[in-house]
């Protein structure tokens, strides 16, 4: 038996929470059946278009003279990369693109074709962040370097008291995960995914085919190709990765790493603090935004609680699943907050300057 399966933290029983958990999936279900089908087809007419859209953007760039055109098209596939997966990765990961589960795992391949291992991120999303959001050890969202204390919780370094400072290589994430995490998850034990179990040989066999294939049509074919050299290729890629690792903050960041969320701990157990609904309430929030962009762009990703209490609903419906929970709680005396994007930036300085300098602003809220 894995580490996973004998010491997996446990929830606090909670009769009432769970009663009200209930009548708020009932309310949700009701809502989602009112609301038009219709919006599930648009959504999975994005999962033929936007490869395709990338690859146009490839083609383009593989077609360029000019070196500013070049590095244009990979800044436009670094956006393309973060919209695909809102839009397509992340649906198929909780089975919301297809009904059928095997297409929707059989589509998280479009993840490592634009430069992520599907397999570890799926484990990492699945398995850890939305069973233990915020919770040290376990979700691997909160899982930085040792020159980074995340959770107000964790043992504090000589270097933690700069570490507001380090904030400024955040858009260099996307690169860091792409083509050196994924290799870290496989093959260092210390990560916490590896709590989830062995790996299978056939995935080690997959991280390097794809890694090399990434690499291969974005730095060496395009080397070949075109007049530019392989630094000028490689330099393109680092634009691509940063633009996508820019762009992903905005949906990333605001969610759950701030003051105004919770961090709860294990006690020796493994027993957390609250039951499953509450830690869901109190350790995300949603940002207040909702447009054209955020609906179709971003994929309603602002509503963020929504889709940790109801993971198997698509996007599509989560504008109206929030107001549903919104006047929920509300009546009820249960937690939800919505925050300016402003707000939760400055929120999330506010937190790793505070770790930093080891002064718990949250323990009244633990």
């Amino acid at each position: 038996m894995s580490a996973y399966n004998q010491q997996v933290p446990h929830y606090t029983k909670n009769p009432t929470d769970d009663k009200h958990f209930k009548a708020l999936r009932e309310q949700v279900k009701l809502v989602i059946a009112s609301l038009p089908a219709s919006r599930l087809g648009i959504s999975r007419s994005k999962a033929f278009f936007l490869p395709v859209l990338y690859l146009g953007i490839y083609i383009v760039a593989l077609l360029q003279k000019n070196y500013f055109l070049f590095c244009a098209a990979y800044f436009i596939l670094g956006l393309l990369l973060i919209i695909i997966f809102l839009n397509l990765i992340h649906e198929a990961c909780h089975n919301n693109l297809f009904k059928s589960k095997r297409n929707n795992q059989r589509y998280m391949l479009m993840f490592d074709m634009i430069g992520a291992n599907s397999y570890m991120w799926n484990k990492r999303h699945l398995r850890l962040h939305h069973n233990f959001t915020n919770v040290d050890g376990w979700d691997s969202d909160i899982e930085k370097s040792k020159f980074l204390k995340v959770h107000p919780h964790t043992e504090k370094k000589a270097g933690h008291p700069y570490q507001h400072l380090i904030i400024l290589m955040y858009p260099l994430f996307i690169t860091n995960w792409f083509l050196i995490r994924d290799f870290k998850d496989f093959f260092y034990s210390k990560m916490i995914v590896r709590k989830i179990g062995d790996i299978p040989f056939k995935e080690y066999i997959r991280l390097f085919l794809f890694k090399f294939f990434f690499i291969t049509y974005l730095v060496i074919v395009p080397a070949f190709l075109t007049p530019f050299t392989s630094a000028q290729t490689i330099f393109a890629l680092f634009i691509m990765l940063l633009t996508a690792g820019l762009f992903a903050l905005s949906v990333l960041l605001p969610p759950h790493v701030n003051t105004e969320n919770q961090f709860p701990v294990a006690d020796s157990d493994m027993h957390l603090p609250q039951s499953w609904l509450m830690h869901q309430l109190n350790t995300t929030n949603d940002v207040n935004r909702s447009n054209w962009f955020t609906r179709h762009v971003m994929a309603n990703s602002n509503f963020h609680l929504s889709h940790h209490l109801f993971p198997n609903i698509s996007y599509v419906y989560a504008r109206e699943v929030t107001e549903v929970i919104r006047k929920y709680n509300g009546q009820q005396g249960l937690p939800y907050r919505s925050y300016p994007m402003i707000t939760t930036f400055k929120n999330h300085y506010k937190l790793i300057k505070t770790n930093g300098r080891f002064i718990n602003l949250l323990e009244e809220d633990m």
